[in-house]
C-alpha cells in the first residue's frame, strides 16, 4: 500500500519544537507524523472517531491525541527491528461523576505541563483532571472542580450562573506550579496548584475562545467571540482585576466573527506579532477562512479556500535572552 499526497479529512494539528515533527490528525481516526523529507509515520486509531485534539510532548517523540468519543490516546515513537515504527502505547477515559450527564467530564481542553510528567484535562462541566504521564494515571488528589472556583468569587460576580465550560489551560512560563483556567463566560483564573487557591481572577464578561502568555509572563492576551482580543495585567499584589489594559476589535466596529485562536509573539524589531484566526466582519467576510498577523499599525489577512483548523508559529527555543522570539515561518493545517 502507498500513500500520497496530504491526508483526507484533517481535523487537527500538532507541532514538536525540539525534534521539529508535525502531527496531523484526520477525520478517520489516522494519525501522520511529518519530519525532514522522507520521514513519516502512520498510526490508526482501533476505533473510527475524528481526532479533534493532539499535543506532543516535546523531545519524547510522544504523542497525545484526543478523539470525539472522548478517549485520550497516548502514541510512541519506537525501535523495532532496526526500524522506527508509530506505535499507540495506552489509552485513558475520564470517568463520569456519580450522578452526572456524561457531557460534564467530556474534555474541551489539553495542556501538557512543561515537565511533561502531568496533562491537565479541562473539560465542559468546567472541572480541571490532571492525569500522569506516561502512565495515563489520574490524579485525583489534584482535581478542581468549578465550585472551588465559584467560592472565591465576589458575590456580584457569582449571580446564580456557572462558568461554563473550560475554553483554555496556559502554564505559566516560569512559575511550573501555576496555571491560567479560562472558562466560557470570560472568567479568567490564576490557580497555584501547591496552595490550591486563586492567586488573581479576571472578572471578564465576554464568551472567552482562547488565552497566551505573552513573552514576559506580566500580562497574557485573550481572544473572544465578539471578534475582539484583551490584554490582561498579572500585577503583584492585586488579586481581582476587573477590567483589562487593552481591548481591541481589529476588524470593527461591525459585528465580527469569534477569535478562535491567538498566539503573540516577540520580535527583533521590537513590536510583538499577533495572531489570530477568525475574527473577520460577518456581513462582508462571514463565509471566508482567514489567519491574520498583526505588528503594530501593520496588518496581513492570509485569506484561504477552505477552514482553518488550526495554526501554530515555529520560533527559536531561546534567542540571547532567554525569551522566545518568532520567526516569518508560519504553518497552518487547513480543511
Amino acid at each position: 500500500t502507498v500513500e500520497h499526497g496530504f491526508p483526507n479529512q484533517p481535523s487537527s494539528l500538532a507541532f514538536d519544537p525540539i525534534l521539529q515533527i508535525m502531527a496531523i490528525g484526520a477525520k478517520s481516526g489516522a494519525v501522520k507524523i511529518y519530519g525532514a523529507p522522507g520521514v513519516e509515520f502512520t498510526g490508526l486509531h482501533k476505533d473510527t472517531a475524528t481526532v479533534t485534539q493532539m499535543h506532543f510532548l516535546p523531545g519524547q517523540g510522544r504523542l497525545l491525541s484526543l478523539l470525539d468519543d472522548n478517549t485520550l490516546h497516548l502514541w510512541e515513537l519506537q525501535q523495532k527491528d532496526g526500524s522506527s515504527q508509530l506505535e499507540e502505547a495506552r489509552s485513558f477515559i475520564l470517568p463520569g461523576r456519580p450522578g452526572s450527564p456524561p457531557s460534564i467530564t467530556r474534555i474541551t481542553v489539553i495542556l501538557v505541563s512543561a515537565s511533561c510528567a502531568v496533562a491537565g484535562l479541562g473539560t465542559e462541566g468546567g472541572g480541571v483532571y490532571f492525569i500522569q504521564i506516561p502512565s495515563l494515571k489520574l490524579l485525583e488528589e489534584k482535581t478542581l472542580l468549578q465550585d472551588e472556583i465559584i467560592q472565591s468569587l465576589p458575590d456580584d460576580y457569582r449571580c446564580g450562573k456557572t462558568l461554563g465550560p473550560v475554553e483554555s489551560l496556559q502554564e505559566h512560563p516560569r512559575q511550573c506550579g501555576k496555571i491560567l483556567i479560562g472558562y466560557s463566560r470570560g472568567l479568567v483564573v490564576l490557580w497555584d496548584q501547591e496552595s490550591r487557591r486563586a492567586e488573581h481572577l479576571f472578572l471578564g464578561n465576554q464568551q472567552l475562545e482562547s488565552v497566551f502568555w505573552e513573552r514576559d509572563s506580566s500580562s497574557f492576551i485573550s481572544s473572544h467571540s465578539d471578534g475582539g482580543y484583551m490584554v490582561w495585567e498579572v500585577t503583584a499584589g492585586s488579586s481581582t482585576t476587573l477590567q483589562p489594559t487593552t481591548s481591541k476589535i481589529p476588524y470593527g466596529p461591525f459585528p465580527c466573527k469569534a477569535i478562535n485562536k491567538i498566539q503573540c509573539r516577540s520580535s527583533s524589531s521590537g513590536n510583538p506579532y499577533v495572531i489570530f484566526s477568525g475574527g473577520m466582519p460577518r456581513a462582508s467576510y462571514g463565509d471566508r477562512h482567514c489567519v491574520t498577523i498583526q505588528q503594530g499599525k501593520n496588518l496581513v489577512t492570509l485569506d484561504f479556500t477552505s477552514r482553518v483548523i488550526d495554526f501554530f508559529t515555529v520560533c527559536p527555543l531561546k534567542s540571547e535572552d532567554g525569551m522566545t522570539t518568532v520567526n516569518t515561518n508560519l504553518l497552518k493545517g487547513c480543511l
